[in-house]
């Protein structure tokens, strides 16, 4: 009796525990490329490490349970939204908190594997656009959460690269699990390691491309906890903007991919379109 309630609860804790595994991974993995490559003055590390790290991180999550988490509060939002699935929004609370629990549980061992490095490097603890100046010119905050770059003349702007790089993300996303193009994509993992390695390199430089709510806030909570709640006030409250705009541009990438590209029938956008459309594929009102 003791083993079948324990396979019950494990079985049904497995989807919850892959989505908290795998985001702590990514955090891991993610925020410590970053943590080297910074610390040491990109001696250990480059902006191509970085980009190699994280599409890593997302890939190998990708193997943690079948089907993959998506470790990614914007992709699930979207997925339930677009291609709602029987008990999706029954567990999308609880995949959410899982998502940021594993963020903000990443960046606890990142800091505690790299705090020495941090003194060392950034002795004030200062931020990104924040009030406390580092007479290094060293920022260290920005290992745990992303911070816009200094040009930017509002957040506007860094919203819509935000906007971009995840509509990009869900896109790609969408058309590496589509089924019609299986037989193309023998491994999904190595297909979205490209993806975010040319997410990375194209689009990521001027926000950080945090394109994953938990990935950001997660980290940040933590990060506000060694370096004080203007982690949220800095640069005129940016920290919303890597949480809502991700969730808006995979709306934007599954919206483009359902309307015109996707043919299954679990797509509430490609149905719609399907009832205003005749055999013929002209549009009409019914």
């Amino acid at each position: 009796m003791f083993l079948t309630r324990y396979s019950f609860s494990r079985r049904a804790l497995k989807p919850y525990l892959a989505e908290f595994l795998g985001t702590a991974l990514l955090i891991v993995i993610g925020d410590g490329v970053v943590a080297q490559a910074l610390l040491s003055d990109y001696q250990y590390g480059t902006w191509l490490s970085i980009n190699i790290a994280w599409a890593s991180a997302v890939a190998i999550s990708g193997y943690l349970s079948d089907p993959s988490p998506t470790i990614n509060p914007a992709v699930t939002i979207c997925m339930a939204l677009i291609r709602p699935s029987h008990g999706q929004w029954k567990k999308l609370p609880g995949k959410l908190f899982a998502q940021f629990l594993g963020g903000f549980f990443g960046a606890v061992i990142v800091y505690i594997n790299y705090r020495s490095a941090i003194e060392n490097w950034d002795p004030e603890y200062t931020i990104p656009g924040g009030t406390i100046l580092s007479p290094r010119g060293n920022h260290s905050a920005g290992i745990f959460a992303t911070y816009p770059a200094a040009f930017f003349q509002s957040n506007w702007e860094a919203a819509f690269n935000e906007v971009i790089a995840s509509a990009v993300l869900m896109f790609g996303l969408l058309s590496i699990s589509d089924p019609a193009n299986g037989a193309r994509f023998q491994s999904p993992q190595l297909s979205m390691f490209l993806l975010l390695t040319a997410i990375g390199a194209a689009l990521g430089w001027q926000t950080g491309y945090a394109i994953n709510p938990a990935r950001d806030f997660g980290p940040r909570v933590f990060s506000a906890f060694v370096y004080g709640r203007e982690v949220f006030t800095s640069d005129n409250y940016y920290f919303v903007v890597p949480i809502f705009a991700p969730i808006v541009g995979c709306i934007v990438g599954a919206t483009v991919y359902d309307s015109v590209l996707y043919e299954g029938d679990d797509s509430r956008i490609a149905c719609a379109l399907d009832k205003v459309g005749d055999r013929d594929g002209s549009l009409r009102l019914e």
